[in-house]
């Protein structure tokens, strides 16, 4: 038998801290409660000083009362209507034909929740199986958000447009920022129905641990470049999360991204899960992938023999130069300026017997701690870093260069406090064209086209692409092809993006500002012969 009071001021400093313990004492007592009433904190009308906003999102109500099942519209069996007893004036105070009820309520201190009242005794047997049918772990939490059961089954999943929506639709709270997370995400799916999404959550718990996200864009770029990629953490991104992105090279030797994923801090086996959810997004890269450069905080190399088996890894050589270059100091190193172009030597090596030299060159300048540092930790993976054997598939591609520019990228004005929602937002931001179109480097496209043009016509291809940095543009891949619009009117584009609707190049039969835009965008090369191939008079050669 249950002391009726054996609960009463018990104190809690969050809901979840009462929710865990609720579930441990049903499942000794066998007794299951549920909630019949309540008054959350975010939405009390206080005519006192109200309590700190972290306080509200701990404790979540004011005042909740748990009260039992039986008789409440949950049991299995009810007793017909003319067989029930009139109840006492003590069973007409809850709900129901049983007593038993637990009320908690917030204390004057606005601090924590209490037990103010507890009624354990119940006026009828308890049934082990039926406690069994209906008591889930987690519950109470279900009411607070999103149902735990609910996101323990979509967990680990691709979400698509409709997902997210019916979340949305059962969401109850902003707990967590869950629903302002599921808006960004529903956001996205509005404005590019073919994205990616997968979502993990904390199991037994409403809040996102993980989330991978791929933009129809970033498929295609993916498909399209996929022999070399690039693997890293951008460090200082959130407080809260990390971000970590898959990169390819497009034909005008930009990296382009093809994947992202945010993970709460310390989130394990980033390196599997991002590349299974990528190569699950666009299988049919899986034995395209050549080489993939990792940073050097990245772990799981055994992994990509067994998920992208025709590729070579590398480590990010100039990340690995200032490990080394920062552990030497740290072991004692003299204060030489040597020491750096010595690592560099080593790096750079492009022979073994070039590699063993400068080996022998550091160990008689650094310390011989650090030397045993180094063939017990870098040596073994010299094969992944030092340019003898680092294989290089595209060799006009500085691995390091294009990982500093875009981390650059990344976080230029960004806040490392924002919310996961708003990155979100944010990394979506990066992927449009008006982003794509800045990076434009036309002096360089146009030298080239002075060289094989006439210089008049050269002059007015270096116009239409200064128009196309200057520009904001919308642009859309079509069954037919692609579409830009400008603001004011739109302009249609073939597949292999060598002709355009537009009267420029209708009448000259030149790249016009569309066509630059829409390559740059799309990771086609700016420089291409067969832009002019309709214009027999624009090649030096032809005059």
């Amino acid at each position: 038998m249950m002391d009726d009071n054996e609960l009463q001021g018990n104190e809690f400093f969050s809901w979840e801290e009462f929710s865990l313990f609720y579930d441990s004492w049903c499942e000794q007592t066998q007794s299951l409660l549920y909630m019949a009433a309540c008054k959350p904190l975010s939405k009390w009308k206080w005519i006192s000083e109200p309590p700190r906003p972290e306080v509200v999102d701990a404790l979540k109500y004011k005042y909740i009362m748990l009260v039992c099942k039986e008789g409440s519209g949950f049991a299995k069996k009810k007793e017909p209507r003319a067989q029930k007893m009139p109840k006492t004036e003590e069973e007409k105070k809850v709900p129901g034909s049983c007593p038993a009820r637990i009320i908690l309520k917030m204390n004057e201190e606005k601090d924590r929740l209490v037990i103010t009242e507890s009624r354990l005794t119940h006026n009828h047997p308890l049934c082990p199986i039926e406690f069994a049918y209906y008591f889930k772990r987690g519950r109470l939490m279900d009411n607070s958000c999103l149902p735990v059961s609910f996101t323990n089954n979509i967990s680990k999943q691709f979400v698509g447009g409709h997902d997210i929506r019916n979340m949305l639709k059962r969401c109850k709270t902003r707990e967590n920022g869950v629903q302002d997370t599921l808006s960004a995400l529903n956001n996205l799916f509005t404005n590019d129905p073919g994205a990616k999404v997968k979502l993990v959550f904390v199991e037994n718990k409403v809040i996102i641990k993980t989330v991978f996200l791929l933009t129809s864009m970033m498929r295609s770029l993916c498909q399209r470049f996929p022999l070399t990629l690039f693997f890293d953490r951008v460090e200082g991104f959130s407080e809260e999360f990390d971000l970590y992105t898959v990169l390819c090279v497009d034909a005008n030797s930009r990296g382009r991204e093809c994947g992202y994923c945010l993970a709460q801090k310390g989130t394990p086996n980033m390196l599997r899960f991002t590349l299974a959810s990528l190569l699950q997004s666009v299988p049919d890269i899986k034995f395209k992938v050549q080489c993939i450069t990792l940073g050097v905080d990245i772990r799981e190399l055994e992994v990509v023999e067994e998920l992208l088996p025709q590729a070579r890894v590398k480590l990010c050589r100039t990340q690995v130069l200032e490990v080394l270059f920062s552990k030497a100091q740290e072991m004692g190193a003299p204060e030489d300026e040597r020491v750096w172009p010595i690592l560099c030597e080593t790096a750079e090596a492009e022979s073994l017997a070039a590699y063993r030299q400068a080996v022998r060159r550091m160990d008689s300048l650094l310390p011989q701690d650090f030397m045993k540092f180094y063939h017990q930790r870098w040596h073994p993976c010299s094969k992944m870093w030092v340019k003898f054997w680092a294989f290089e598939p595209t060799q006009d591609i500085d691995a390091s260069e294009l990982i500093r520019q875009y981390k650059q990228k990344v976080l230029v004005g960004f806040n490392p406090s924002r919310t996961l929602a708003q990155c979100i937002l944010d990394l979506v931001i990066i992927q449009t064209p008006a982003e794509e179109v800045k990076n434009l480097k036309e002096n360089e496209v146009a030298t080239r086209y002075h060289r094989i043009c006439n210089p008049e016509l050269a002059s007015l291809i270096k116009e239409e692409l200064s128009f196309a940095r200057h520009g904001s543009y919308g642009i859309r891949e079509t069954t037919e092809g692609f579409v830009l619009h400008d603001d004011v009117s739109e302009f249609y584009m073939d597949h292999c993006l060598t002709s355009c609707s537009c009267s420029i190049y209708t009448s000259s039969l030149l790249p016009c500002r569309h066509l630059f835009a829409t390559r740059l965008h799309t990771g086609e090369p700016l420089f291409d012969i067969s832009l002019l191939q309709k214009n027999k008079q624009a090649l030096k050669t032809a005059s």
